[in-house]
């Protein structure tokens, strides 16, 4: 008697160390980097509006942050966990080299949102186990950023002058009359 209730002790011990194993692999698996991926992000970046373009073609800054954000949305989780610290200083270069006619508010404020998500996607990139998807959600969110950076620069290049403005208001004014 003492040994089938010895027996059925230890079974009943080595049955919980058996469910115990299998729910730790039933963890799904967390996808790996991987340099080969064909993973991309479906946004596409805004255009600078040709007044924008003329008055920042020689905003050196500018242009690196662009055409690195251009790679950056062109290529797979991999080489975005590498090289953000690269444009984490493009984004910072960017900002304290801004021209007077650039740093007004809404410029700033644009650059600092572009900041935080620079921000978030590099403590992704600092995470033991990176997960792939939230990279690329990452980064789309970082070119969502830039996305109203360039809504914003566009909006500032074709701003009206006031007195052009007052006058077509008038004109307006006087059409419903």
């Amino acid at each position: 008697m003492r040994l089938f209730f010895f027996l059925g002790i230890t079974l009943l011990c080595f049955g919980c160390q058996s469910k115990k194993n299998n729910n730790v692999q039933e963890k799904d698996p967390i996808a790996k980097l991987d340099s080969l991926s064909k993973e991309k992000i479906k946004l596409n970046l805004m255009k600078l509006s040709s007044e924008a373009e003329k008055s920042l073609e020689v905003f050196e800054d500018f242009q690196n942050l662009r055409s690195f954000i251009t790679v950056l949305r062109n290529e797979n989780a991999f080489y975005i966990n590498k090289h953000v610290d690269s444009i984490d200083l493009l984004v910072s270069t960017f900002k304290e080299n801004l021209s007077e006619d650039l740093n007004i508010n809404t410029i700033n404020s644009r650059i600092s949102v572009l900041s935080t998500e620079i921000g978030l996607l590099k403590l992704l990139s600092e995470k033991r186990n990176k997960d792939s998807d939230m990279v690329m959600e990452a980064n789309t969110r970082l070119i969502k950023a830039y996305n109203s950076l360039i809504i914003q620069l566009n909006e500032l290049s074709l701003a009206i002058p006031e007195n052009i403005e007052k006058e077509l208001l008038r004109e307006l004014e006087d059409q419903e009359n």
